[in-house]
């Protein structure tokens, strides 16, 4: 059974703004995002819960490494927002814009069933709730207040464009 976006892919342009967007390591840090205080690397992806150790710290990655992390992410995001986004046509700009939305965040399902209602104005206002950041403890688990990054908001302003 073939979707109404299956046809829809990543396109270059929006691989190029979430390397843009996430910023490109080619070692382990500790992210300052929305998985504040986690161990991370490249382009984004998430080594693990809590900071990174000295000996990560020290670790570098190559961009093979970091290339096909990133494919292999998009590529399972790309099948969710299919799958999720199965009654409402999108364009390009807005699959785009919400394959890198949800590469951000750890739930985009509220977004994803106001797509697939066809509610493109209550997806815009809903992906700009997404804007603050969260310590995690080494379990993954949000300790201390929520905290407004304005990089973030930025980001959403950008994302969520698409969607006027």
């Amino acid at each position: 059974m073939s979707g109404i976006n299956d046809s829809l892919s990543f396109s270059s342009s929006g691989y190029s703004q979430l390397r843009t967007r996430e910023g490109v390591r080619y070692h382990y840090y500790n992210d300052l995002g929305p998985r504040a205080g986690n161990c991370t690397w490249g382009v984004g992806t998430l080594a693990h819960f809590g900071i990174c150790t000295e000996e990560e710290l020290k670790r570098s990655v190559s961009s093979t490494d970091v290339n096909n992390a990133l494919a292999k992410h998009v590529q399972k995001l790309e099948r969710y927002l299919r799958r999720k986004v199965n009654k409402h046509p999108l364009t390009q700009a807005q699959f785009d814009g919400l394959i890198s939305f949800s590469y951000n965040v750890s739930d985009p399902s509220p977004v994803m069933e106001l797509a697939n209602r066809g509610d493109m104005d209550g997806v815009r206002k809903s992906m700009l709730k997404y804007v603050y950041v969260f310590n995690h403890d080494k379990n993954g688990k949000k300790v201390g207040p929520p905290r407004l990054l304005p990089a973030l908001y930025r980001r959403r302003l950008e994302e969520s464009s698409a969607f006027k």
